[in-house]
């Protein structure tokens, strides 16, 4: 049998649609040269394996029943392999255009190159900047805080990534991306295959440090042209924490492996300090906006820190049992660094007032269970803070340096009539609660717009008994609308037929109104997103926490207090992080 020009391996992991596009650009993309796909799949639970066998007959298979690695896997492809070449290809990738025929060309007329990598594409077509220079202290110092995002086309400070070059023009470079790595059998041959300690990420970049050490040239060739598919990394997105430490370990392995002892403890210090500052972040932001859309992903992105600083601190990685006098450790760890972050949003909150404390704090529903923490809540307000009703918040004094404290309740859910009221009565506290008139008496409808769904609104009657117990009585639209995405024609039905309606029902007019995300009104008004106060033109707009009976009482303490007052500091740090979060 004669020897193929170049063997295509391609590792799988639970991405079974993607290996099957994959597999198919290859037979219709390959061209005039020969060649042989091997698929190495690590232990996909998917039925990736049967559907490859099903459809792609020619393909030789070699099924691990556990992952293996990524590493790992692709040796036992090229081990396995026996063409002149072999071609690394994630199974998210789209070969077009003839790709692998036109790099074996190119590297059959360079024959000083090791590696060739080409242009990847997203799926609009737009080019994605792969390649980038060897880890070090320098550009490990520059990326993680920010300097390399924030002037990422300057040569020095976005140096790793080389963001100035638009990937148009044949460049020798350090690191070629592993997504499609065209490798010269003879060099593999004297360097090595990949090094298994590299689980998840990094191999690439050992790889071709050792090709360069060995005098090989590592190319970037943009003649040819893949698609990265779907955006890409789709079996690292199943597994984000895992994948997001497994990064972090194969950075300090190249570090250890080729950098020395002095430049790996470098690295492993600048990471656990940029991961305890990105866990502040993330802790405070929590306290901040606790019920945001968004908070399902900042939640993740305190976990993946946390899980970072394990790995960086005491070597712990996620699912491994025989790390557990650690994770002892560790959660102790945890638990002070809680307490830490706590004192420092408190000192935070200390420092920026200077101004007697005003706080709106607005729950939901209030279900039966919730009952004895939310009275316990309701008795640390009514001790420590001035309780005071919505409507007064802006004109009531201070006393003392206690912080002045109002409460709303957001859709007037039934279940806050009969659960948290009689509580109220028995503090004499008095909140308001905003009420959808369009629903008075009902249940939310499924895939309605409320937070929880499968809940009844109070009835007519029932608001009446609330106002004539002293209850402010606020309008909250007429179908729960989101004000600030209507044309003006709605939004002014919904801000005066909502009132109107009220006012029917209590006989006298409403003073304000409690707004779906956004928007301003003449006496009183309340958002959901926090806010600095904002009382320009004489309008008084203040941000509200969400609070809940199932949160910790230190949390809600904090909210208490008026962590909104360093929201604006949050929000400068949220868009210097995020940005080097990536």
């Amino acid at each position: 049998m004669n020897r193929p020009d170049v063997s295509i391996v391609v590792v799988n992991w639970n991405t079974r649609e993607l290996i099957c596009n994959c597999l198919k650009s290859i037979f219709e993309q390959a061209g005039n040269i020969s060649y042989e796909v091997i698929v190495v799949d690590n232990g996909s639970s998917d039925d990736s394996v049967s559907e490859i066998r099903r459809r792609f007959p020619d393909v030789r298979l070699i099924a691990n029943v556990t992952n293996k690695g990524y590493a790992a896997a692709c040796n036992q492809g090229i081990s396995a392999s026996s063409g002149g070449y072999v071609l690394i290809l994630n199974s998210d990738i789209l070969i077009v255009d003839g790709a692998v025929e036109k790099t074996v060309g190119y590297a059959d007329a360079h024959t000083d190159v090791a590696l060739v990598g080409c242009q990847v594409m997203d799926d609009d077509k737009s080019i994605i900047k792969t390649c980038f220079r060897f880890a070090s202290v320098l550009n490990l110092t520059l990326q993680a805080f920010g300097l390399s995002k924030v002037f990422k086309n300057n040569r020095f400070f976005g140096r790793e990534r080389m963001q100035w070059w638009g990937r148009d023009t044949e460049e020798q470079v350090d690191v070629v991306t592993g997504m499609f790595m065209l490798a010269r059998r003879c060099a593999i041959e004297e360097v090595g295959l990949m090094d298994e300690d590299y689980f998840f990420y990094g191999e690439e970049m050992d790889w071709c440090y050792r090709f360069h050490k060995a005098g090989w040239k590592v190319m970037f060739w943009p003649g040819a042209a893949i698609i990265h598919a779907g955006g890409g990394y789709q079996s690292s997105r199943k597994i984000p924490i895992k994948a997001f430490v497994q990064q972090n370990k194969s950075i300090l392995t190249f570090f250890r492996k080729h950098r020395g002892l002095i430049s790996c403890f470098s690295a492993r210090l600048i990471l656990v300090i940029l991961y305890a500052i990105r866990y502040f972040f993330w802790t405070s932001l929590l306290f901040i906006k606790p019920v945001a859309e968004k908070s399902e992903v900042y939640r993740l992105e305190k976990q993946k820190v946390l899980a970072a600083l394990a790995f960086c601190v005491l070597s712990i990685e996620p699912e491994k049992p025989e790390t557990r006098f650690l994770r002892v450790v560790w959660r102790k760890t945890v638990a002070a660094t809680e307490f830490i972050s706590a004192l420092l949003n408190s000192a935070l909150l200390a420092i920026s007032h200077k101004q007697p404390r005003r706080v709106v704090l607005y729950y939901h529903n209030i279900e039966k269970n919730q009952i004895p923490q939310f009275e316990k809540q309701i008795e640390h307000l009514s001790r420590n803070f001035r309780v005071v009703k919505p409507s007064e918040i802006k004109s009531a004094s201070p006393n003392g340096d206690k912080v002045i404290v109002a409460i709303t309740f957001d859709d007037a859910y039934s279940g806050v009539f009969e659960n948290a009221v009689p509580v109220l009565k028995r503090y004499g506290v008095t909140v308001g609660i905003g009420v959808p008139t369009g629903f008075l008496g009902q249940r939310w409808p499924t895939g309605g717009l409320a937070f929880n769904e499968d809940k009844s609104v109070m009835s007519t009657e029932q608001v009446r008994e609330l106002d004539k117990n002293g209850f402010e009585i606020f309008s909250h639209t007429v179908t729960h609308s989101k004000l600030t995405e209507l044309e003006d024609s709605r939004l002014w039905m919904e801000l005066t037929e909502s009132k109107r309606m009220l006012k029917e029902i209590i006989g006298c007019d409403i003073i304000g109104i409690c707004y779906p995300e956004g928007g301003k009104d003449k006496r009183v008004c309340f958002t959901i997103e926090p806010e600095l106060i904002d009382d320009s033109a004489g309008d008084l707009q203040l941000g509200r926490f969400g609070v809940s009976p199932d949160e910790s009482l230190r949390t809600f303490i904090l909210k208490a207090n008026g962590a909104y007052a360093v929201v604006k500091y949050l929000r400068m740090a949220k868009r210097f992080l995020l940005g080097i979060c990536e």
